[in-house]
């Protein structure tokens, strides 16, 4: 599967290279049952899980100014960014809607796919409304990890009959999140692109967990894809604040990092509750954001828990972030396997 992870980024165009705010959002509301409302601890989170997280952070911002204790408290700058960042939480369907949104074609590929009622001409006449995602299907269909035959392929009823619809939804999943994470401001050049490897990364290793273990793999792979939207989303806001105050801003304190950890994943699930996604996706990215108090996950919350991991710690092993000592540690005290995690995806 490696050379289908290399192949996803050159097709794409990819190389790889302390006042507490109080903030009371609308309660989550999972498979039609509120819940409590979630903490977002100042710093009362395991320290080995919120470490990789503030490590995989300061990969995608570029940042090598970070303080590493916690107690040293957040600048003005920080403290702006965070007021706002909980007002935006407490709202999640205005970042769904506005910061985030889900294309409607593919609710619309997603429910024709799950009907098991359509013909090839329905569902190609479908993608073809729009024009910019049928070429990228199309596209995708031709590259090395997804051609059948020698045949290229020049329409996408040839490519449904040739793929079937379940491949053709996976790669409308792939082509719309990979496009929600093409951001490209004049700072943190390669925020996006390490987001994508990391979005992708997680999706085929959720997909290879659920497999092994008897889940879904497509629902699986869809989780992969989706888990950090929160992250894109917070990181349209902190963009947007910095153009206002400080372009030359870098989150260098341990305690922001931990804080926007927590709110990205808590986001993710709210969002994706928002955009109306079925109940074991938004309770799978629920799950996320309470990893270590809840006393039981479902399959694909696990999974997706351990797919993060791994993607973490091969992308942080990649850039030279961590050690393989480091690695190795963590993956042993997490029950990962390090050649696995060495060998990618």
């Amino acid at each position: 599967m490696a050379s289908l992870f290399q192949r996803f980024f050159a097709l794409f165009g990819y190389v790889k290279t302390n006042k507490k705010t109080v903030c009371t959002p609308h309660k989550p509301v999972f498979n039609n049952v509120a819940t409590t409302t979630l903490s977002i601890p100042d710093v009362g989170v395991a320290d080995e899980i919120i470490d990789t997280s503030s490590l995989f952070y300061d990969l995608l911002f570029n940042n090598k100014d970070v303080t590493s204790t916690g107690s040293c408290g957040l600048n003005p700058l920080e403290k702006s960014i965070l007021l706002k960042v909980e007002a935006s939480v407490a709202r999640p369907e205005n970042i769904a809607f506005n910061v985030v949104r889900l294309p409607e074609v593919l609710h619309k590929v997603s429910a024709l796919i799950d009907s098991d009622n359509y013909t090839a001409e329905q569902l190609a006449a479908l993608i073809t409304q729009d024009p910019v995602l049928a070429a990228d299907v199309i596209k995708l269909v031709n590259s090395a990890g997804y051609q059948v035959g020698t045949q290229e392929i020049t329409c996408l009823q040839e490519a449904v009959v040739r793929l079937g619809g379940l491949q053709i939804k996976s790669i409308v999943m792939t082509i719309v999140m990979k496009n929600m994470t093409d951001i490209k401001p004049i700072y943190f050049k390669l925020f996006g692109q390490y987001l994508w490897q990391h979005s992708l990364t997680t999706a085929l290793w959720a997909k290879m967990l659920a497999k092994r273990h008897g889940e879904d793999p497509d629902l699986a792979y869809f989780l992969g894809l989706i888990h950090d939207v929160g992250k894109i989303a917070l990181f349209k806001l902190i963009v947007d604040e910095m153009n206002i105050s400080d372009p030359q801003f870098r989150p260098s304190s341990k305690l922001f990092r931990q804080m926007m950890t927590k709110h990205s994943l808590r986001l993710s699930a709210l969002i994706a509750q928002a955009w109306l996604l079925p109940g074991p996706v938004v309770k799978a990215l629920h799950e996320q954001s309470e990893s270590m108090t809840m006393l039981q996950h479902t399959g694909q919350g696990k999974l997706l828990l351990q797919a993060n991991l791994y993607s973490e710690i091969y992308l942080l092993l990649a850039q030279g972030a961590i050690s393989l000592e480091q690695a190795s540690t963590f993956c042993s005290e997490h029950q990962l396997d390090i050649k696995t995690c060495i060998a990618g995806v």
